[in-house]
C-alpha cells in the first residue's frame, strides 16, 4: 500500500522565480570570474577608442569597477585610490618588461600606421590585461588577502603568466 502512495506523490520540480530556474549556488571564485568575464570585452572596446590616453582612462575605470564588484563578493573593503595604485603597478609591469609594449595607447599617435596597428593590437592587449588583473585579485582574495596586503611585486610573475595565457587564447576570458 505504501508503494502506491509513493507513486501518487508529485515529483519535486525546480521553482521558477521571475522566469529563472533555481541554479546551484556558485562559489565565490565562480562569481568573481563571471564578473571578470563580463568586464573583459568592455575593455577591448576601450582599446578601440581613437584618442590616445582616453582609452587608457576607460581601461582603468573599467578595471576599477570590476575590482569593486569582486571586492563585494569577498567582503573586502574597497578604497579606490589604493586599488588604482595597485592596478597601475600591475599594468606598469607589462610596459616595463616589454611583454605588453603595444598595450600603451601612445601607438595611436604615430601618423597613419599607428591608428591601424592600434585598432588590431590594443583591444586584445586590453582584454588580456583585464583578465590578468581580475584573475590575480581573485587568486589573492581566495587566499584570504585584501587590497591592503596585496604586494604587486610578489604577484608580478603570476600576473604576467595570466596575461600571456589570456593573450595566447583570446577566448580564455569567455571560457574560464
Amino acid at each position: 500500500m505504501k508503494a502506491a502512495t509513493a507513486k501518487s506523490e508529485p515529483a519535486v520540480e525546480q521553482i521558477a522565480v521571475e522566469g529563472e530556474t533555481a541554479a546551484p549556488e556558485l562559489t565565490r571564485d565562480q562569481q568573481a570570474m563571471a564578473v571578470v568575464r563580463t568586464y573583459t570585452p568592455w575593455t577591448a572596446v576601450a582599446g578601440i577608442l581613437p584618442i590616445p590616453l582616453l582609452d587608457m582612462a576607460a581601461l582603468m575605470a573599467a578595471q576599477l569597477h570590476m575590482l569593486s564588484r569582486i571586492s563585494k563578493i569577498y567582503d573586502v573593503p574597497y578604497r579606490e585610490n589604493t586599488v588604482k595604485g595597485l592596478v597601475s603597478t600591475l599594468i606598469g609591469t607589462l610596459l616595463s618588461t616589454g611583454v605588453g609594449a603595444s598595450l600603451g595607447s601612445l601607438i595611436k599617435g604615430i601618423p597613419l600606421v599607428g591608428p591601424i596597428a592600434a585598432f588590431f593590437a590594443v583591444p586584445g592587449m586590453y582584454s588580456a590585461a583585464t583578465y590578468a588583473v581580475g584573475r590575480v585579485f581573485v587568486t589573492h582574495f581566495e587566499a584570504g588577502g585584501t587590497f591592503l596586503d596585496f604586494d604587486p611585486q610578489k604577484m608580478r610573475a603570476h600576473f604576467i603568466a595570466e596575461f600571456e595565457k589570456a593573450k595566447a587564447q583570446p577566448d580564455l576570458a569567455k571560457a574560464s
